[in-house]
């Protein structure tokens, strides 16, 4: 019992057997006032198609509901009859109320215990999908078989009723089972199973779904629905034999030995285990249905369309010599059922031949390509696996085989490329670690130890610089000459790059290592011309300002070789451009001569310089921050330190840029003169 309950305490089950269970009465009602063949029983029945369809896609769930929903269909009809409740009481009703719920769940079951016990040599078996002409040639011949099984239980119940004897009309009920099972259940199969929601339309597997399947232990509920499969066929072969043993000149011990034996065939087959079932999904991501599943079902809508013609024809044609309705039907049943199976034929052998030489290569083609898009190309390359070898190209000698091809020829060429990336890629990943080792190397020879010289209180001096690559060209030194020299130098090498560093560390090394030789500005610009112009076959340049400062009383002189203009701000005032004339830039022209000027800085001075990387800083609206928001950030607070103010400057500058991408080098120096008496 523990068992039992636990089986209808899983939500799904219930819910798939309560929604079979209302779709079946839902479409069989509106056909009771049709025509009927016995009482309370009518053979237009649409609703036939819902047994075998759910019965295939939920097995004893769909069976369940069916038999349930069956029976209060026959209920209904009973009482719109007119005889009260009192009418379901009496022994027609009541045999017909329980046949009808046994034959229906055995109509239901059936498909489902041939679908995942039929494997035709495979070894395996798959859930339902229809996405073959032999799947479909599969479910057809259950169907078939299904139909024929229930025609006979149905004939034997009218028989033993006393509605008909056993074979006349039985034509029309095989027919009605069969026609409107596959003409309905087929579209409804394809379209149930072939999108995104197969998995919970299908998801009654005997053993666990997967390549590598278990076996699990049955329970009682397992059971019940093979036992009741059993019993069915059992009784109704009984009783065809028992009760028809004169005919068949049978005693009633050689009836029941036949009945026995076959009832232990039925235990054999009905018992047996199921294969493993396989998922054997599509590879390929399906939003609605694949190429093969709209063309079956396009064709297999022409062919119903097609019967419907010619069963209204033949209805028209018989509706006025028929005698009664039970000929009329029987005539049009006929009709259809023959052009449907004839139709079927031709269509299947066509599907066939589309699936052969279209549908079947596209699937093939778009696994291999799905197969081929979900690798790892990158491991593959590193491995020398080339996935393209294994692709098979159609051979279908059309526009098919030419796409199969132009994707073999891709699929080679993208691994060709991941190769090459992957080399490629390795060098630049070496390149950048080396770029690295030198944007530490360049950061290294610039002087980064603040305060730069704790025990010369006359001034207080600070500098940045930050790259737009990896490594720059714009670079600052500050030097003590002697005791009461200080040299300073802003400069800003042409281009950007590895090429503009190393001209940068030339430049920086000639420069500084001869102004502590001695001299003036003018004289180490024109050195440094004459070294960097020697071998410029890259033809850089380097804009440079250069000033060497009297430490004990501010005076300097200071050459300004095609560099920004500085900017001053005196103890109480604030900062200004300090504009004279320009030099060249140096390593421009040979032998040129450079030209200086004199400045002073008293106490509570303090001198500002930088490259064009602060004044060209660009937004994404191509505004240039400009000299004058440079002063004014300078300005806001000018009696900051020289660490203050550049961190003042970079935070103005990065808010007028805000996400844009830095273009070039930014590199600030600014010193604060405090002189001898403070």
């Amino acid at each position: 019992m523990k068992d039992i309950f636990s089986v209808f305490r899983k939500k799904e089950w219930l819910i798939r057997m309560i929604c079979v269970g209302i779709l079946f009465i839902v479409v069989a009602l509106p056909f009771k006032t049709l025509f009927t063949l016995v009482p309370g029983m009518t053979e237009v029945r649409p609703a036939n198609m819902i047994p075998v369809v759910f019965g295939l896609l939920w097995g004893p769930a769909g069976a369940w509901g069916i038999s349930i929903a069956n029976l209060i269909s026959d209920i209904i009809n009973s009482l719109s009859g007119g005889g009260g409740v009192a009418s379901l009481l009496n022994p027609v009703s009541m045999k017909i109320f329980i046949g009808g719920f046994i034959i229906n769940f055995f109509y239901a079951y059936l498909p489902y215990k041939l679908w995942y016990s039929l494997d035709f040599g495979r070894g395996y078996t798959v859930k339902p999908r229809l996405r073959s002409v032999k799947e479909i040639l599969k479910f057809i011949y259950i169907v078939f078989v299904d139909s024929l099984i229930t025609t006979v239980l149905l004939s034997l119940l009218f028989e033993h009723l006393g509605f008909q004897q056993f074979g006349s009309s039985g034509l029309l009920l095989f027919f009605n089972n069969f026609d409107f099972a596959v003409i309905l259940g087929v579209p409804a199969l394809l379209l149930i199973t072939s999108n995104r929601s197969a998995q919970f339309w299908t998801p009654v597997t005997p053993v666990a779904e997967g390549e590598e399947t278990e076996t699990r232990k049955k329970g009682i509920m397992d059971y019940i629905p093979d036992v009741l499969l059993f019993l069915i066929c059992a009784l109704g072969v009984a009783y065809f034999i028992i009760e028809r043993t004169n005919e068949f000149v049978l005693d009633q011990d050689s009836a029941l030995l036949v009945t026995i034996c076959f009832a232990l065939f039925e235990i054999i087959y009905i018992f047996k285990p199921v294969r493993e079932v396989r998922s054997e999904r599509f590879r390929v991501n399906i939003r609605t249905m694949s190429i093969r599943a709209k063309v079956v079902l396009g064709f297999l809508l022409i062919t119903v369309f097609s019967v419907l013609m010619v069963g209204v024809t033949s209805y028209r044609a018989e509706r006025e010599v028929a005698q009664d309705a039970v000929s009329l039907w029987g005539h049009v049943y006929a009709v259809v059922g023959i052009a449907l199976n004839v139709m079927f034929l031709v269509t299947i052998i066509f599907l066939r031949y589309v699936e052969k030489s279209i549908t079947q290569p596209l699937e093939d083609l778009a696994e291999q390509v799905d197969a081929f898009a979900e690798r790892d190309h990158y491991a593959d390359a590193n491995s020398g696996y080339n996935a393209s070898e294994e692709f098979v190209s159609a051979k279908t000698g059309d526009e098919i085989e030419g796409l199969s091809d132009s994707f073999g020829r891709m699929m080679n060429d993208i691994n060709n490329y991941v190769s090459n990336l992957t080399v490629i890629t390795a060098e630049k990943e070496r390149i950048g670690a080396e770029l690295n080792v030198a944007t530490q190397i360049q950061a290294d020879m610039l002087p980064r130890i603040f305060p730069a010289f704790p025990d010369r209180k006359e001034f207080d001096l600070f500098a940045t610089m930050e790259p737009a690559k990896e490594v720059g060209g714009d670079f600052y030194d500050f030097f003590l000459i002697d005791d009461d020299h200080l040299g300073m130098v802003m400069a800003d090498v042409s281009g950007k790059g590895v090429p503009a560093a190393l001209f940068m560390v030339i430049a920086k090394t000639l420069i500084k290592n001869r102004a502590q030789l001695g001299g003036t500005p003018a004289e180490v610009l024109a050195y440094a011309n004459t070294e960097l112009c020697e071998g410029n076959e890259a033809e850089l340049f380097v804009t440079v300002w250069l000033a060497i400062m009297e430490i004990s009383s501010g005076k300097g002189v200071a050459a300004n070789a095609g560099h920004e203009y500085p900017a001053i701000r005196r103890a109480s005032g604030e900062f200004e451009l300090v504009k004279h004339k320009h030099s060249p830039a140096v390593a421009t022209i040979e032998g040129i001569r450079f030209s200086e000027h004199e400045f002073e800085l008293h106490p509570g001075d303090t001198l500002y310089v930088y490259t064009d990387g602060v004044p060209e800083a660009t937004n994404k609206n191509d505004e240039l921050y400009g000299t004058e928001r440079m002063l004014g950030a300078l300005n806001a607070d000018p009696n900051a330190t020289p660490e203050t103010l550049l961190k003042n400057v970079r935070r103005s500058m990065d808010e007028f840029v805000g996400d844009a991408p830095q273009f070039d080098d930014i590199t600030m120096l600014a010193c604060k003169y405090i002189g001898n008496g403070n």
